[in-house]
């Protein structure tokens, strides 16, 4: 525990900002969140405001095979599995549970999987591209969509969507190739290029707590302009039918997220910096090193976080039937699950990279200092799969991350349920984010409970 640093006599608080002026216009910069900043505990803010939480998805395709990923032991003392093993340097705060089932329905495997592990709920058949094969997309908005309309508007970026590998098919509808959903056929696209990432998040309109900002005086037009668009499409939406409307609140959404992210740049008090926010260096081309990639995506994830640029994110390592080639591999993970046979050696061999990316992604934020503790203390992390194994959706493999500002059981533990809605766990992690809910799911994975043998 870092030793606390004694306050100073100067009042201030989270709001305080620093003022200048430049090209005639008044512009802000937010303080750090310094130490002095958070209560004697470090739980909250000395003015009362509590330290803000985060949330991130990090989804893969493709599935486990059970009987190697399964932890020994239950509760707090488990024993990480083989497939888990690259879990170690965060086990603390990492809980597995295990035994619980998709109760949306199993149309199609990978399908049913992947829209109810993040929506808990059912998936909508379509026609495939071309007339071939199968092709889907959600029925309802996925969780990383569900918690940033809850406390997206807190930040620059409701959330922020990136991937490692772009291996899944695009002719199967929106299930497969995306994870981030809006609703039906409305997606969030992922990025994958570390780059790009970095100039999105760390662009022109980033201030960090060292460096003067510099105010754009077209904003101001910008959002005028935004205004009459908005004015235009309310007026355009009394004349158009029930399924023209929707199209075009889906369109408005977006025009209304790009004038709250100007409005957010004329602001005289934004989002606080917090205490380890910096600019961090352009990252370097990864090439085809997917762990590499990963790592270089999570590095820039930290700091956006640290920086308040966003509370939400989903990292889409690889998509549903993915064949993503893993290194030490004969073939692609997709067709290896199906053609390659006992005792599944690549089929193995790529599970146990996955899980060392995803602990690479969880090491970058419990690297990030913040209030005594770390920033994955202060977030929680849904890390799953379309899949158990052979296409079923029961004994699903689900890990949660992060101890959520002390909502989620710290040391982590194993729980083994005997066969409970996996929509549970969903609802206790969009709690742990933040969000009062009383439900979640539809259909078959509507639930009311959560799972309260991960929460504190």
């Amino acid at each position: 525990m870092a030793k606390k640093r004694k306050k100073p006599g100067t009042k201030l608080s989270r709001r305080n900002v620093l003022r200048g002026v430049a090209a005639g216009s008044v512009v802000t910069l937010g303080l750090p969140l310094f130490d002095y900043l958070f209560d004697d505990n470090g739980t909250a803010m000395a003015d009362g405001g509590p330290i803000p939480r985060r949330f991130g998805v990090f989804f893969w395709g493709n599935g486990v095979i059970p009987e190697r990923w399964i932890p020994s032991g239950t509760g707090p003392g488990y024993v990480l599995s083989e497939q888990l093993a690259s879990l170690a340097p965060v086990k603390e705060r990492v809980s597995v549970i295990t035994g619980m089932n998709i109760r949306t329905g199993n149309e199609r495997g990978h399908h049913a999987g992947t829209v109810g592990i993040l929506s808990g709920s059912p998936m909508i058949s379509q026609e495939p591209t071309g007339g071939a094969g199968y092709a889907s997309t959600f029925s309802a908005p996925s969780i990383d969509q569900v918690v940033a309309a809850a406390i997206g508007g807190e930040s620059f970026f409701p959330s922020i969507e990136y991937g490692v590998h772009d291996g899944a098919p695009g002719s199967e509808g929106t299930t497969l190739k995306y994870l981030s959903h809006n609703g039906p056929d409305n997606v969030n696209p992922p990025e994958y290029s570390p780059r790009a990432l970095f100039d999105r998040v760390f662009g022109p309109d980033f201030t960090a707590p060292d460096e003067t900002p510099e105010v754009d005086p077209r904003i101001g037009l910008r959002r005028s302009v935004l205004d009459v668009v908005l004015q235009d499409g309310a007026d355009l939406r009394a004349a158009l039918g029930r399924s023209d409307q929707i199209r075009l609140e889906q369109h408005l959404d977006g025009i209304r997220m790009l004038e709250r992210r100007l409005q957010r740049l004329e602001e005289d008090t934004p989002p606080p910096f917090l205490d380890a926010c910096m600019r961090p260096g352009e990252p370097t081309d990864p090439g085809g090193d997917l762990r590499e990639r990963n790592r270089l995506m999570a590095d820039i994830m930290a700091l956006a976080l640290a920086c308040d640029r966003t509370r939400v994110f989903s990292n889409m390592f690889s998509g549903s039937v993915s064949n993503t080639r893993y290194p030490g591999t004969a073939g692609g993970h997709h067709s290896q699950t199906h053609d390659e046979g006992d005792p599944w050696s690549d089929v193995h061999a790529a599970t146990l990279y996955i899980m060392e990316c995803f602990s690479d992604m969880l090491v970058a934020f419990q690297d990030i200092p913040e209030a005594g503790e770390t920033l994955l203390d202060h977030m929680a992390v849904l890390g799953s799969t379309d899949l158990s194994w052979d296409h079923s959706p029961n004994d699903y493999p689900i890990l949660v991350g992060g101890g959520a500002c002390g909502y989620l059981k710290t040391p982590g533990v194993h729980y083994r349920s005997s066969g409970e809605n996996t929509s549970k766990v969903l609802l206790s992690v969009i709690r742990a984010a933040g969000v009062d809910a009383p439900e979640f799911g539809n259909g078959g994975g509507h639930v009311t409970e959560s799972c309260t043998e991960i929460e504190a």
